[in-house]
């Protein structure tokens, strides 16, 4: 008898057996693409929660006297102290820094005909490196910004050209309302920002002035694991001549939340995991039992441990790529159909991903629901195909 007869008459011998084991790698496929689209919607959720909340912590030079800093860090110093360009690549080398991003305050603009708020800044900004405003762009965020365009505020009149010092701005995005500075701040880039610079160089009685090279604060962004405090304390130690403002308590303690919660979420998902694990193990090894005696006749016939064992293995993976597609393709379904339900009532974004990723999502969940099933089936088959066929049958 072939090695594919057999696990076909196995599977079709006990329908009730076979039906639970497919259940079971039915539910670990599912539930595990299922979890995978979850938490990458609660993910989606909390990291955009964090980005919004603007740098964990803001470098600017020795000496700067630090304005009050009661909400988000979403842009740099109103100050007209510079420091090298240089120091931003110091900073980036401190451990724990996970991303920064230069920032340069031109000059204020005031009682401007531009918007309601006495005071309109004018600040240099990356938006290669960029992760504090991004975040409060739209979906859309412009990836760069050619030589004459601005980002603007949400307080900042909605037209699409306007003229500081002389120089024409063409506005190409603009910020969601943050209640910060930055809805009142026009954003361009460097190289904008040195072409204004000329332009106003050239007026009688020049508006600001700038030095080469020069920024006056660095946004930065901590790695997911890292106390912001401790990554604070090394700069202040690693890099002379710049001062690090940390976020106040109330953002530290709300992004510690949602690390926790990104953290506890995995760790659930691996709980479940090990779990069905112990379950499938369960149910083969109370099915493997019942079929001793057939076990026993087999190997009393010729059939060596190996063949057997190999059998009852070549069974958990079939049963567990079928119950792992059966699993996959319902889940697909019911995030498909009931996704914005399931999104409203979690109030988290539940969608189903691209075409590409859902198909690497879902060969992921047939990887894992065979991983799960072949170690589940492997301790008691190897038991079972290694018992002597006498006391196979005697029992």
């Amino acid at each position: 008898m072939s090695l594919r007869h057999l696990v076909l008459r196995n599977i079709l011998g006990s329908l009730f057996r076979s039906g639970a084991i497919l259940l079971c790698a039915a539910l670990v496929a599912g539930l595990g693409l299922t979890s995978t689209l979850v938490v990458q919607g609660a993910e989606e959720g909390l990291r955009s929660n964090l980005s919004q909340m603007g740098a964990d912590i803001v470098v600017i030079p020795w000496g700067t006297m630090s304005q009050d800093f009661s909400g988000a860090h979403l842009m740099g110093m109103i100050t007209e102290r510079w420091m090298p360009r240089a120091y931003m690549d110091r900073v980036a080398l401190v451990r724990g820094v996970a991303a920064v991003s230069p920032q340069l305050y031109l000059s204020t603009l005031h009682n401007s005909s531009y918007s309601p708020m006495p005071e309109v800044y004018v600040v240099a900004y990356d938006p290669a490196s960029d992760f504090v405003l991004r975040p409060w762009l739209g979906t859309e965020p412009p990836e760069e910004l050619a030589l004459g365009e601005a980002v603007v505020g949400a307080q900042v009149m909605p037209l699409d050209t306007l003229d500081v010092y002389g120089y024409p701005l063409h506005i190409v995005a603009r910020l969601a309302l943050t209640e910060s500075d930055i809805d009142q701040t026009i954003f361009v880039s460097f190289e904008t920002a040195q072409a204004l610079f000329i332009h106003v160089q050239a007026q009688p009685e020049p508006a600001f002035e700038i030095q080469p090279e020069s920024i006056s604060s660095v946004m930065i962004n901590v790695a997911m694991g890292d106390d912001p405090h401790e990554v604070a304390v090394r700069i202040l130690e690693q890099v002379p001549g710049v001062v690090p403002i940390e976020s106040t308590g109330f953002f530290q303690t709300q992004r510690g939340q949602m690390v926790g919660l990104l953290r506890a979420v995995f760790g659930l998902l691996a709980i479940t995991w090990v779990l069905s694990m112990f379950f499938i193990g369960l149910v083969f090894s109370l099915a493997a039992n019942e079929r001793r005696r057939q076990i026993g006749v087999l190997r009393a016939l010729g059939a060596t441990a190996a063949f057997v064992f190999r059998s009852l293995l070549a069974e958990g993976a079939t049963l567990a790529v079928l119950g792992g597609a059966v699993g996959i393709g319902l889940a697909v379904l019911i995030i498909g159909l009931f996704g914005p339900q399931i999104a409203a009532l979690a109030d988290i974004h539940v969608h189903l991903p691209p075409a590409p990723l859902l198909l690497a999502i879902s060969a992921g969940g047939l990887v894992l629901a065979v991983l799960t099933v072949t170690p589940a089936v492997w301790l008691p088959a190897r038991r079972i195909s290694a018992e002597e066929p006498s006391l196979a049958m005697r029992e």
